[in-house]
């Protein structure tokens, strides 16, 4: 048994001592800490709809606020787990290049968490009752947390499930370790009405062309707005797109039509 292994069992004993969910915070912290990792994130959600019901973070204050300031939200890929189904991923500080593809905005939200301490990140979406789900992420400075948020896949998502079962949202204000950040995430999506438009007729079964022929425009524009509306949506393709903005309620298309 590895030590992680040993730890996940260690902390599921131990969990049964505590009753309040501030405590309960408070000993997962120290215990994380003791294994190298240096701050917990915790979101509930709703996977339907994408509705966010309260996230706890305990990164710091002043990297919390950088993240308000810099509207990181808009780009953080496991953010966007509430979004697009992926269950996990793995993301390694200071790793991304703009010449990748990566977005200007990914890729100071990659900078800035290394220069905030947060180099490894681990994320996992715990599927939990009544329809709910939450994300959980661990972030560590150290560097052999590498091999281990990737080499032992198995046992983080078992300590990423036990973290899910035994915290809440019951955290008190002053807690100190631990922030209310639901205000920093928790965005209204709007569409603007041309990519309403163009969602829509995507939907009821129109290509590309016969879009831009019906709302007179070109295909660079029609290409364009879905680009826009994928990246507000946080959507990895068109399909997905269409599915998230129908969840939402974003778009009504009428029953399905000849292309």
């Amino acid at each position: 048994m590895n030590e992680l292994d040993q730890f996940v069992l260690d902390l599921v004993d131990d969990f049964s001592t505590f009753q309040i969910d501030g405590d309960r915070w408070e000993f997962t912290l120290n215990r994380l800490a003791e294994l190298g990792i240096n701050a917990l994130n915790m979101l509930c959600f709703t996977p339907k709809t994408g509705q966010i019901h309260w996230v706890r973070s305990s990164m710091t204050k002043p990297w919390l606020e950088q993240y308000e300031r810099g509207g990181y939200a808009e780009a953080d890929p496991m953010l966007a787990q509430v979004y697009n189904g992926t269950e996990s991923l793995y993301v390694q500080a200071a790793s991304l290049r703009a010449e990748d593809g990566h977005s200007e905005l990914t890729v100071r939200l990659n900078y800035g968490l290394n220069e905030a301490g947060y180099i490894h990140l681990f994320s996992l979406i715990v599927p939990c009752p009544d329809n709910e789900a939450k994300l959980v992420v661990l972030a560590s400075d150290r560097p052999e947390m590498h091999e281990v948020m990737t080499g032992q896949d198995r046992s983080m998502r078992i300590l990423a499930t036990i973290l899910a079962t035994n915290l809440g949202a019951e955290t008190p204000d002053d807690h100190g370790r631990v922030y209310d950040i639901a205000s920093l995430v928790d965005r209204e999506l709007e569409l603007t009405p041309r990519e309403t438009e163009v969602l829509t007729l995507l939907a009821e079964g129109f290509r590309n062309e016969r879009i831009a022929d019906t709302l007179n425009l070109s295909e660079v524009t029609i290409r364009a707005h879905l680009q826009s509306a994928r990246q507000k949506l946080q959507a990895p393709t068109r399909e997905s797109a269409l599915v998230r903005a129908m969840q939402l309620g974003l778009i009504s298309p009428t029953p399905y039509r000849k292309r």
